[in-house]
């Protein structure tokens, strides 16, 4: 084996050409996948550091078919694969101890629920990048998760009346106290409430939450009421769901039994938040929610679910790169076993094997495909800066793209199969010889080797294609998305998020902080409007609830109504310039005290009240007495994504419903962008310890929510581009070769007549059919894969005629110039030269 690697080592070093491009062929292929596969490794394989991960289970529920029991749902939810309904992982704050209590099915029951918002002061300074959650007492023992410094915490922590303390990552210990070991028993500030640190946990450890999320404080779950005052007493009624809950199975039990055992008891805390919320007497009561109970080794997993269409997109095109490297290595092996089948055929006659001779031709493949592992992980590990700058699935994302054990094992497994994939058939094809023929002086045909050589360049082009519609429809689709009408004119906005409770503020005084920086906005130069809400537009953040129609004149008296709600300022539809198509919209006057209003938009009013005139109409909503008017129908406008359909929507006056974040829309005359520098400042005027989070326009924004499409259209242009220059070198290099083989022929016929223009058409022509066959089965292979891309298309089909179009013709394009140099160098070929040197 020595030996092999010797003479396979010294073999390249003399072929330094052909060592060269090969090598950077792979390189390219093999460092790509491993960039990529980084990604999946992170999103959707690596399992929480914490103890046993295999035995967690996380709970989500799925509402029933009459709509959900919760009055109000704070959280992620997606929809449920299996029944089409909404699902979340959030649930009332009760369900932690009664889940607990079944210690027949969990030995430990624990939950979580982040801040959306924090404003933390360390040294009275903020700390803008910090994240926070709070989490119950059990949470780090559950999760199996002991300190790195001081301790965790214990249920003596988590009550309401405990010292405020802390446990902190590794990161802000790192960040804020230099990772000085005396961080235990200091002090900062939460959301102005002074806290105690008493534990750091592992660099590792991010927390249980979301892939790609990372939570930089947690603090006791029952203390929720000193952190957000404002929402306490909401957040302690089983109507409200907004936990996360997760447990640690006892030895012995699954996870399908943990869910038989606790869905009973969800099931009479969901039906308890019903019947105890007020203003229920007329409302149908909704089917009993689903429990459904999910390994918990990686934490939640609803953006897991949103994630693994884009990664398994990216990891699709990258694969297709890496066999088109392999078809071209491979082209590159069969003609320089062509030019060593006379030493091959000399080892043969001396003895050596056929199995002997193939083993060190793969012994090269290896040493090849291992140089560009080692190479490809150089520019996989610069791609990952690129990826991670690049923030493919979001801000709210955070990536770290480590090179570990897994990643290197992929690797190099990808590294031994490329070797196996372009080296064995180049090595069998080699050591497949006539000895006699070999030195009997003849000449050698070349058959197979044609065969074979063309049947790669048929594949390279395939893949080229297949590559090529993929990106072309993700292309087209992005295209689609950005022209969507979105309701509301979302050019010429910047918007920004400021928490007033985050600050201390809550009522009133909260509400006055909005008016002020209302007010001072609208002062500044260039800004023609400023306006407010409680939740973002176009941010894939959503509020639901549910309403009760009430009624003679209403088509679903008694109905409970599923909505998106939002709390707007008076002037909120003046500056989105989102029309009120019928009644009215808010006024100052919609204040608290005043009869309550809300505006609904057309698709609540198709949805719920059969297209009749909704102004009139009343419902009820939360826990206030009294029904709520209907007073204007606003014209229908995406809300959480511009992907989604417009979901029944109803507005409601902020100035009757404080509370919450304020997003902010300031509408500018000019380029928003130039306002940030001016809007930070005018928020440090009113309140210098008020951070401005998410500060972009709305352009940008609605850029951010198509993050994974936008990745895979870049990624799939560059990959588009290496593949087509290995398909124009790998069909150059089959042509030059065969014009070479072919010198002595193409003199004989040009000798008896043939011209050189039929010599150059023949060429082209043989070029341009293995370029023809090679998009005959690409276009088949693209179609089939388009179909799997459904999901993730917009606005086009899978097989969208001109993007198959424009693909095939750069193709052509590609081919045609890539056979144009040897097809002309054949026709001028001197047939006295040719015939001289055969």
């Amino acid at each position: 084996m020595w030996q092999d690697f010797r003479l396979g080592l010294r073999s390249l070093l003399k072929s330094p050409g052909f060592a060269a491009t090969a090598l950077l062929s792979l390189a390219i292929g093999i460092g790509a996948n491993t960039a990529v596969f980084s990604l999946v490794n992170e999103l959707l394989l690596r399992t929480l550091p914490v103890r046993d991960p295999a035995q967690l289970v996380i709970f989500r529920n799925i509402q029933g078919a009459k709509g959900g029991m919760a009055r109000s749902t704070d959280g992620y939810g997606s929809r449920d694969p299996a029944t089409g309904r909404h699902t979340t992982t959030s649930f009332p704050l009760s369900t932690i101890d009664a889940f607990a209590a079944r210690a027949d099915v969990l030995s430990g029951a624990f939950g979580f629920s982040p801040f959306w918002q924090c404003n933390v002061l360390v040294n009275g300074q903020p700390d803008l990048a910090a994240t926070a959650q709070m989490a119950s007492g059990g949470y780090h023992e559950g999760l199996g998760v002991s300190a790195w410094l001081g301790r965790t915490f214990t249920p003596a922590d988590d009550q309401p009346g405990a010292e405020p303390v802390a446990v902190i990552s590794h990161r802000f210990w790192q960040r804020n106290f230099g990772g000085n070991a005396d961080v235990i028993g200091r002090t900062f500030q939460l959301n102005k409430v002074t806290v105690t640190i008493i534990g750091v946990t592992p660099e590792a450890f991010a927390g249980a939450g979301q892939a790609g999320e990372y939570y930089d404080v947690t603090v006791p779950l029952a203390q929720h009421g000193r952190f957000a005052p404002d929402m306490a007493e909401e957040r302690r009624r089983n109507s409200t769901w907004w936990v996360r809950v997760m447990g640690r199975l006892v030895p012995g039990v699954s996870a399908e039994q943990a869910q038989a055992a606790l869905a009973p008891v969800f099931t009479g805390i969901a039906r308890e938040g019903w019947q105890s919320a007020p203003r229920r007497g007329t409302e149908q009561m909704p089917d009993d929610p689903l429990l459904r109970a999910e390994s918990g080794a990686r934490g939640e997993n609803d953006n897991r679910r949103e994630f693994t269409r884009g990664l398994q997109m990216m990891l699709g095109l990258v694969v297709l790169v890496l066999i088109a490297a392999c078809a071209n290595v491979a082209n590159l092996l069969l003609a320089r076993a062509t030019a060593r089948r006379r030493e091959i055929a000399l080892r043969l006659a001396l003895g050596a094997t056929r199995g002997r001779i193939i083993r060190q031709l793969l012994l090269e493949s290896l040493l090849l495909a291992a140089a560009a592992a080692a190479l490809g992980t150089l520019f996989a590990w610069w791609a990952r800066g690129a990826l991670i700058a690049l923030r493919p699935f979001g801000n709210g994302v955070e990536l770290s793209l480590p090179l570990d054990a897994r990643v290197l094992g992929f690797t190099l497994a990808a590294a031994a199969a490329t070797a196996v994939a372009f080296g064995l058939a180049p090595a069998l094809r080699a050591t497949r010889l006539d000895l006699a023929h070999e030195f009997s002086g003849g000449r050698t045909t070349h058959g197979t080797r044609s065969w074979l050589s063309r049947g790669l360049m048929v594949l390279q082009i395939a893949m080229s294609l297949l590559l090529l519609v993929c990106t072309g429809l993700m292309i087209g689709s992005l295209r689609n998305l950005q022209r969507v009408d979105a309701g509301f004119n979302r050019h010429s906005l910047a918007a920004f998020r400021i928490d007033p409770a985050s600050a201390g503020y809550s009522g009133a005084d909260g509400m006055a902080l909005r008016a002020r920086l209302q007010q001072r906005l609208a002062a500044l130069p260039g800004v023609s409007g400023v306006t407010y809400a409680r939740m973002p537009v176009l941010s894939r953040s959503r509020q639901t609830s549910s309403v009760t129609l009430v009624g003679e004149t209403s088509a679903g008296m008694g109905q409970s109504a599923n909505v998106h709600v939002n709390a707007v300022a008076p002037d909120f539809f003046a500056v989105a310039q989102l029309p009120v198509l019928l009644g009215r919209a808010f006024t100052e006057g919609d204040a608290p005290g005043a009869p309550r209003a809300a505006i609904v938009n057309q698709a609540f009013a198709k949805r719920y009240l059969s297209g009749a005139n909704p102004i009139g109409q009343r419902f009820r909503y939360g826990p206030e007495t009294g029904d709520i008017e209907i007073v204007g129908l606003a014209r229908d406008a995406k809300y959480a994504d511009l992907r989604s359909e417009v979901p029944p929507t109803v507005y409601f006056p902020a100035l009757q419903h404080p509370g919450g974040p304020a997003n902010f829309l300031v509408r500018a005359s000019g380029d928003p962008a130039a306002l940030f520098s001016a809007i930070r400042a005018a928020v440090r005027e009113i309140d210098p310890a008020l951070p401005v989070l998410n500060l972009r326009t709305m352009d940008e924004q609605v850029n951010r929510l198509h993050n994974q499409e936008l990745l895979v259209a870049r990624l799939g242009g560059i990959f588009g581009i290496l593949v087509l220059l290995l398909s124009a070198v790998g069909l150059y290099g089959l042509m030059a070769y065969a014009v070479a083989r072919r010198t002595s022929e193409i003199g004989v016929r040009m000798a008896l007549g043939a011209l050189p223009g039929h010599v150059l058409r023949q060429f082209l022509g043989e070029s341009l059919a293995l370029v023809v066959i090679g998009l005959v089965f690409g276009g088949f292979a693209a179609w089939g894969v388009a179909q799997l891309l459904t999901r993730m298309l917009f606005g086009l089909g899978a097989a969208d005629p001109l993007t198959y179009g424009l693909a095939a013709a750069v193709l052509l394009l590609v081919g045609l110039a890539a056979a144009a140099l040897p097809a002309w160098r054949a026709a001028r070929i001197d047939p006295t030269v040719a015939l001289r040197t055969e």
